[in-house]
């Protein structure tokens, strides 16, 4: 039996080995866009390639758990460690539960994964995109030129598409007959209106609600930075994918800059500041508790003139500025795009696919996996790990199947 598969990302290179491991005897044939196999990989992490994370649940993933439940809980974390043991990685997990490679290096995993491909025979043609594959009787034909038994699409989304993700897998599987829902950037910074350009590389703990027209959607807590055009930073990068801005709807984030203090708390230090330096400069005032940036901003935002003496300020403005700094609202434009993405919220509809063996339930001999699918997590390794997951889940099942 041939099986094809379309895109050497993460996904497609363990979807390729998991197929040739269960039955030897397949032709498996990787097809890859770029010049070079699973290019994507090495900028994970920021070069170290966060491979997955001791906590992963299928209640990690997003818009449900049920779709991956299966997949993860049957190719979960520990059978993808001892996936890469078998080839040559070792890892370690941080205090956070992510995990790495033990050489802190991305290109360690890609490599791993390019011998293991080497040694078992797997045929990779790369600086080959595959533009059609049609249904032909009991396989398909690609690009009107090669037939196969049977196709894995591990194409990716649309996120950073300089690394190869350019949407291309949504247009193959929609020709095939399947539903794309609705593909935006996910873990990507957002684009404010009207913000404090002076706040350009401010970091600060936060807690932050992403709001759609007025109704809370998601919240997350951890260290924000602030940019010349808005938000960045694990907790925003988290709150991301939920902001779909090209539907129409209006997105706010709003900001705790003080979340280890109640408003009670903040309006009691403001006070105490007043009465006790009143001669200090209003620029000064919150100083004690945030960023002094985050101060000017917060008392700009306000109208007080921050060059005054803390003797002109009315103590009833202390709950004002307390208000302010518990939850500062700042209106979302839009994201800052696929081309600073990681990964891709939306996509194929997991309701067209056999969550046991990942094929399609429309078109026989038709699997996917990775980040094709409508599926996507928070930062941390999770997106790798449903990568691992579905792409060793995708190529058992297709080198199983029969008619």
């Amino acid at each position: 039996m041939k099986i094809a598969v379309i895109g050497a990302g993460a996904s497609g290179l363990v979807a390729a080995i998991e197929a040739k491991r269960t039955n030897s005897r397949h032709n498996v044939m990787l097809f890859e866009k770029n010049q070079r196999v699973g290019k994507k990989i090495l900028v994970t992490g920021n070069g170290k390639c966060n491979l997955s994370n001791i906590n992963v649940t299928s209640e990690s993933y997003y818009p449900s758990g049920d779709f991956t439940s299966f997949a993860i809980e049957n190719y979960g974390v520990e059978t993808t460690l001892g996936f890469f043991e078998k080839i040559g990685l070792y890892t370690y997990s941080d205090e956070e539960g992510r995990v790495y490679p033990l050489s802190n290096q991305a290109s360690s995993v890609l490599d791993a994964l390019r011998f293991e491909c080497k040694r078992l025979g797997i045929e990779t043609v790369c600086d080959y995109k595959v533009k059609s594959v049609e249904k032909n009787g009991k396989g398909f034909v690609i690009n009107g030129s090669f037939f196969f038994d049977r196709v894995i699409v591990a194409c990716g989304g649309k996120s950073n598409p300089v690394h190869g993700s350019d949407g291309s897998g949504f247009d193959i599987l929609s020709f095939l007959g399947h539903t794309v829902n609705n593909p935006r950037p996910a873990l990507v910074p957002l684009i404010c209106y009207d913000f404090p350009k002076n706040l350009k590389g401010v970091r600060s703990q936060c807690n932050c609600i992403l709001s759609e027209n007025g109704e809370k959607r998601v919240e997350c807590s951890g260290e924000v930075q602030f940019t010349d055009y808005g938000l960045s930073g694990i907790p925003i990068m988290n709150l991301s994918g939920f902001c779909d801005t090209e539907s129409g709807g209006e997105y706010t984030v709003s900001l705790d800059l003080v979340p280890s203090l109640s408003g009670d708390e903040v309006s009691a230090f403001i006070i105490d500041r007043l009465e006790n330096d009143e001669n200090g400069l209003v620029e000064n005032l919150l100083s004690g508790i945030v960023n002094k940036q985050l101060g000017l901003a917060v008392i700009k935002l306000l109208g007080i003139n921050q060059n005054e003496r803390n003797s002109s300020i009315n103590k009833e403005y202390a709950d004002r500025i307390s208000g302010v700094l518990k939850s500062w609202t700042v209106k979302v434009k839009s994201t800052k795009g696929f081309d600073f993405s990681q990964v891709t919220a939306g996509g194929v509809s997991t309701d067209e696919f056999n969550p046991q063996t990942l094929e399609s339930k429309l078109v026989s001999g038709l699997f996917a996996c990775g980040e094709i699918f409508d599926v996507f997590a928070e930062c941390g390794g999770y997106n790798l790990q449903w990568a691992w997951s579905s792409g060793m889940l995708a190529g058992k099942s297709a080198a199983e199947v029969t008619e």
